[in-house]
């Protein structure tokens, strides 16, 4: 009986200390101290793929402007820079989405984050600019707000939709525009990706 419910107690150990015997009237013989010890059922066994689905490593590489210094990552960003200018902060930042997402509603989104009313009649890849990477084709975004401006490179890589985003005060992405223009077209996607 004892052993079937251990059986049934997958993760734990269980000793079983002597008071078996007091419990089942005293007379028994000094009792035998056991362990017993039983795998969970609830294992999980890494494996290298289990590893590399879980934790996808970035599939590029690229040439940082020495002016950006690295940041934290927030719940979204795979990696993080900042720059600033004249007390003035902004951020750049890498992260992924499904490649279902779609650049338009990207764009879209980033319309409505900087205030701007995006024309329902306007196609707003119109005025994005293709540009052809060392393995891959992305699009780069220029919108800039009334105080804000975002800049983007939207890059499909597979089943991913990679967003490479700056996001600053007008003055700020004025003078980071070149920059971040030639930080995108230094991009390079990994062999085997």
């Amino acid at each position: 009986m004892l052993k079937n419910f251990v059986g049934r107690c997958p993760g734990y150990s269980i000793i079983v200390l002597g008071l078996v015997a007091s419990a089942l009237g005293g007379c028994a013989p000094a009792p035998e101290i056991r362990e017993y010890t039983v795998k969970s059922e609830h294992e999980r066994v890494f494996t290298s793929e289990m590893i590399r689905s879980q934790f996808p490593a970035i599939p590029f590489q690229w040439s940082v402007p020495d002016s950006w210094g690295v940041a934290d990552n927030d719940q979204f960003s795979k990696m993080a820079w900042e720059v600033s200018l004249d007390g003035e902060e902004g951020r750049i930042t890498l992260s992924d989405l499904p490649g279902a997402a779609g650049l338009i509603p990207q764009v879209t989104r980033w319309q409505g984050q900087l205030g701007m009313t995006p024309d329902p009649k306007a196609n707003p890849m119109d005025d994005m600019e293709t540009v052809e990477l060392n393995g891959g084709t992305g699009t780069i975004v220029d919108l800039k707000g009334e105080d804000e401006t975002i800049l983007g490179m939207l890059l499909p890589v597979n089943d991913k939709l990679w967003i490479f985003k700056f996001r600053g005060r007008n003055k700020l992405a004025d003078s980071e525009r070149d920059s971040f223009r030639e930080f995108c077209k230094s991009v390079e996607i990994s062999a085997g990706e």
